[in-house]
């Protein structure tokens, strides 16, 4: 029988040496040995798990193709003649050919497998066949029609980051429970861009990776605050890694206040009251410190409680009032969808993702004449300059070639600016589709064939009743529904993509003809559109030094940080899609109650010219009106943000869906600043007093 490895070198022969025992160590006289352990080391060797210590993602991705390889399996079973090895996944894979790979990966065209065949053979593929499979895996590229390029590697700099942190900060077509969660994400992209952290590793930041201290300047100038950041968390595998330290000294008269870490993060820390001294309550009570006489610096300490605290972490609804979890970290998935979503606000045709902050400062790194190539393999956690070369190095040549080759100084701005993401950035590109739009893909032969197999099965389960098929209709249903979100998504790139085409043609055929039309600016925000917090905040983080006295910019951005302070308990409203919001269709003279309160409610939906009046009008509907259309309780809960104070229901069923979801665990009557002692109580309350009525019966 052949071996499956190479050719293994002679062993020496077994023959058994005995050696004699040295006479020191049959002596028991010699010697205490009551203190040396037993020989119990616990867990065997054989028994560790070997998915022990893997990340998160790695194991998930090994459950999908695990999973993928079972449903082949059982696909395989139903076939006529089928083999005996497809009753058993594991059996199957250890007996599989390599046609039979080829087949699996035709199957689902999906190429994470070497690492569930390693775990299932306990040992690798060999070179031979990985080759025949990976030719097969080409056959399918080609035949399907796929794209055989690596994706775009746009970098990304601070000249397309500040104005994208300003559109986060502007923006009201994205909204938070708190304001706290916009910081958030400004923080994220500033931290991300300085030190080049992959999304993981930021998001699992804890108070604990974070060293704030004063040092003293070599210059002789008043000390500098510091931050030093050291993400643990960061990609390991068979052990643990050498952990880095970014300390991040603050930069006065620096670009912006609005791309600036030390502001969000002080904010936050004051917010959070996380120094360990109570008096540390803000920068200007920072500025008054100093550093002793002989030493280098004075450390910050936190608190100790708020060690395990995450930097991103999640806000949730607690009883209807926002409250942040400090111990429970943000998903990756939902940053993530925040910067699409904040990237369609800003005009990006491609959305931005966290690894382009690696692009960019990758590239400045491989560029600088202060870091050598040994420290920017640090920085990046890579073991080789060919992976920064094969994976992060942008694709477009940043050379000017021209330039360079005739001995001109190069045009370094420009070759920078038409290779970065602000290169495909347009305002007024269509991020919407139309109802016309939208109806266009039901005709589609994909979409078409998912509905009918999904009406197929309800009909046989209608039929035949089968206890089996309503889990076969569900999975279905997701598939109706994925299938016409994928329809949808595509034909929106694809209506981008056209626009600027059509968009650059129509800009040409109208400047040579001379009836080019002015671009509208865009109205900056105003106190009228935005809370006054924020409006303040974002004077501040947008102003400009305006002398050169250390104490004035010091002042500056003392009163940035405070803002960002208010900011963190402002109460936006609920999280609001990125779009604009639908016309109000106006309403007839009966409303859906019938009731004589509907001309009243259509005029508080008319949107009064002022606040006071809008309050003025909700107040006198909630006393008068026999049928309410808004809820008591939230319009006399000071804490809820103003849209939610004069918030008008459709009718008065769903003002009492609204009360029964949100407020049957209140414990008084906001209105009448009554106490109650139980839900019954407060039913009966909302009943007699505000006719608000509960559907809901509570436990006993």
């Amino acid at each position: 029988m052949e071996s499956d490895g190479p050719e293994q070198p002679a062993k020496h022969s077994q023959t058994r040496v005995s050696y004699p025992i040295p006479s020191q160590l049959l002596r028991d006289d010699e010697g205490d040995f009551s203190d040396d352990p037993l020989d119990d080391t616990g867990l065997d060797l054989s028994a560790i798990p070997e998915d022990f210590d893997k990340a998160h993602g790695t194991l998930s991705q090994q459950g999908r193709m695990e999973e993928r390889w079972r449903r082949y399996c059982k696909a395989k079973l139903q076939e006529q003649r089928a083999d005996d090895k497809w009753r058993d996944p594991k059996h199957a894979l250890c007996e599989a050919s390599d046609n039979d790979i080829h087949w699996f990966l035709g199957w689902c065209l999906k190429l994470h497998f070497h690492q569930y065949y390693k775990k299932v053979t306990k040992s690798k593929m060999h070179d031979e066949d990985s080759t025949n499979v990976w030719w097969g895996i080409k056959f399918l590229i080609m035949e399907h029609g796929l794209d055989m390029q690596k994706g775009r590697k746009v970098p990304m700099y601070i000249e397309d980051m500040v104005p994208f942190n300003e559109t986060i900060l502007s923006t009201q077509e994205k909204k938070f429970w708190l304001g706290f969660k916009r910081i958030q994400v400004c923080l994220y992209n500033t931290l991300g861009l300085f030190t080049i952290h992959q999304k993981n590793a930021l998001l699992s930041l804890q108070y604990k990776d974070l060293q704030f201290s004063l040092q003293k300047d070599p210059k002789g100038g008043p000390p500098i605050p510091l931050v030093e950041l050291t993400a643990e968390r960061v990609k390991k595998f068979m052990g643990s890694t050498d952990l880095i330290t970014f300390p991040l000294p603050e930069v006065i008269y620096g670009p912006s206040l609005v791309f600036c870490p030390h502001t969000y993060l002080f904010g936050m820390m004051f917010h959070a009251k996380a120094f360990q001294h109570p008096g540390l309550t803000s920068m200007a009570q920072l500025r008054k410190l100093f550093v002793r006489q002989g030493c280098q610096q004075m450390p910050l300490c936190l608190k100790h409680e708020t060690a395990g605290w995450y930097i991103f972490c999640e806000t949730e609804l607690v009883k209807g009032t926002p409250v942040i979890q400090c111990k429970k970290p943000m998903p990756k998935q939902k940053m993530g969808r925040l910067l699409v979503v904040f990237s369609k606000i800003h005009g990006w045709l491609h959305p931005l993702f966290s690894h382009q902050f690696r692009y960019g400062g990758g590239k400045i790194l491989n560029e600088s004449e202060w870091v050598s190539k040994e420290q920017r393999m640090l920085i990046m956690k890579h073991a080789d300059h060919h992976t920064f070369v094969e994976h992060y190095h942008p694709q477009t040549v940043g050379t000017d070639m021209i330039q360079t080759i005739c001995s001109l100084n190069p045009e370094k701005e420009l070759m920078q600016a038409v290779a970065r993401q602000d290169q495909w950035r347009d305002q007024h590109q269509p991020r919407y589709l139309t109802a016309e739009e939208k109806k266009s893909v039901e005709s589609n032969p994909e979409l078409m064939a998912a509905i009918h197999k999904l009406d197929t099965l309800k009909a046989k389960f209608s039929r035949t009743r089968n206890p089996s098929l309503p889990a076969h209709i569900h999975l279905q249903e997701q598939e109706v529904t994925n299938t016409q979100k994928q329809l949808l998504r595509a034909l929106q790139k694809k209506m981008q993509l056209e626009f600027d085409k059509k968009q650059a043609f129509l800009n040409i055929e109208a400047q040579l003809s001379g009836n080019m039309v002015k671009d509208s600016e865009e109205e900056p925000p105003s106190e009228d559109t935005l809370h006054p917090i924020l409006y303040k905040l974002l004077q501040k983080l947008l102003s400009y030094p305006t002398s050169d006295c250390l104490e004035a910019e010091w002042q500056r951005r003392n009163e940035a940080v405070d803002f960002v302070v208010l900011y963190c308990d402002v109460l936006e409203g609920s999280p609001r899609r990125g779009r604009p919001k639908k016309t109000q269709q106006p309403m007839g003279s009966s409303g859906p109650d019938g009731d004589s309160n509907s001309k009243d409610v259509h005029m508080i939906r008319k949107q009064p010219s002022t606040y006071d009046e809008l309050l003025r009008l909700t107040a006198e509907h909630i006393k008068k009106a026999p049928k309410p259309h808004a809820c008591f309780q939230c319009f006399a809960d000071r804490k809820q943000p103003d849209e939610v104070h004069c918030r008008m229901f459709y009718n008065s069923g769903c003002l009492t869906r609204h009360f029964d979801s949100h407020h049957l665990e209140d414990e008084q009557c906001n209105w009448c600043e009554l106490s109650v002692l139980h839900t019954m109580h407060l039913q009966r309350h909302a009943k007699d007093v505000h006719r608000t009525h509960s559907r809901l019966r509570p436990p006993l």
